[in-house]
């Protein structure tokens, strides 16, 4: 029994994929210290690297139309291990979207907001995304090409007002850090950005038909793909080897938009515009622990779930980590690894069981 009966088509999900990377834009800031002014090459290294991974998920979804990720775990691999993966599978939706939540508090009392609660931020942004989960993903698919827009908006805009303060020389030398740094980058863009994605593995399961269900997924992860790499391009040509010292280089090199007295706090501005976005994609982490609860608990509306877990995620957010520096250290370290098999792991495997038993299997095929 699917928990969710309201429906999506594919030119939705593209939007919906689309707005759910681009609500990243932030955590590549995590990969700057890292790989420096090569970070524009990391993130087309881990859209590479990643890619036939995501094609696992969309083909494995295809294959189960109709069915979110814990009943395809269920028929895969049966009653027990399925629900173990399925749980698995959970405590990385709970755990990421609480560091997400928290990314927005750190984001609010760092550069914009410095004297407001800490936790106050992190209810209101939390009981926000619960109440966009509530309405469904029909709602937020109808809005998805809006938070598109917005993003892409923001992006462009504040490339072209730094064109004047660019200096391309700041992309030299090519393939000056060592692979060790180079290969950590790639892992963490691949995992944060785009190997998140498999959280569409519940949601491709509302799709009414996989009419160019493939061609439309790549489509938004590539437009989300390249907004960040804009964003990466932008810091780096601003703001060269010093975007490493900066907490956050996307903030730092938008304060240094100069257009007199027309605007002033664009920092503030686009801050709120990078907020909508983590904002929807926060939603649809939401919506898909949501799901994936009431699913392997057998109920029959994910309502009653909403307010505990919002509690859950609130407490957690406020509590995972004790500093900003100190969620940055264990995201690149720690964070990416825990995850690595859920993303290019078990997808891949789940498709080749499917395949090689024939699943999923048809009423009437001979199966009792």
């Amino acid at each position: 029994m699917s928990i969710e009966k309201g429906k999506i088509n594919s030119r939705q999900l593209l939007f919906l994929i689309a707005g759910f990377v681009q609500g990243s834009v932030l955590l590549i800031d995590f990969t700057v210290g890292i790989t420096e002014h090569q970070t524009w090459m990391v993130i087309l290294a881990g859209l590479a690297l990643t890619a036939p991974f995501f094609l696992s998920y969309v083909v494995l979804a295809k294959r189960f139309h109709g069915m979110n990720l814990v009943q395809i775990n269920d028929i895969v691999y049966g009653r027990f291990i399925g629900k173990a993966v399925s749980v698995y599978y959970i405590f990385f939706l709970l755990m990421t979207l609480s560091f997400n939540i928290r990314d927005v508090g750190e984001l609010y009392i760092t550069f914009l907001m410095p004297d407001a609660p800490f936790i106050f931020l992190l209810i209101v942004f939390t009981v926000t995304c619960a109440y966009a989960a509530i309405k469904g993903i029909e709602v937020l698919a109808r809005v998805s090409h809006l938070f598109v827009v917005t993003g892409i908006f923001v992006i462009i805009s504040t490339f072209i007002l730094l064109i004047d303060q660019m200096d391309f020389s700041n992309f030299l030398p090519f393939f000056e850090l060592p692979f060790a740094r180079i290969f950590q980058g790639i892992h963490i863009m691949s995992a944060i950005p785009f190997g998140e994605t498999l959280v569409f593995l519940v949601i491709m399961g509302c799709l009414n038909n996989t009419e160019h269900m493939v061609k439309n997924t790549f489509i938004g992860l590539l437009i989300g793909a390249i907004s960040l790499l804009i964003v990466s391009v932008r810091n780096t040509a601003v703001l060269g080897r010093t975007q490493c010292i900066w907490t956050s280089p996307s903030f730092q090199s938008i304060r240094l938009i100069d257009i007199g007295t027309v605007l002033t706090r664009m920092d503030f501005l686009i801050g709120i515009a990078q907020t909508v976005l983590i904002f929807f994609k926060c939603s649809l982490f939401f919506y898909a622990l949501l799901i994936s609860l009431s699913q392997l608990f057998g109920l029959k509306t994910y309502l009653p779930l909403v307010l505990p877990l919002a509690s859950i995620e609130v407490i957690i957010a406020a509590t995972v980590f004790q500093s900003p520096v100190d969620h940055a250290m264990i995201t690149q370290n720690a964070g990416i690894i825990y995850s690595a098999p859920l993303m290019f792991v078990i997808p891949p495997l789940s498709l080749l069981i499917a395949k090689i038993r024939g699943l999923p299997k048809l009423e009437g095929d001979g199966e009792t």
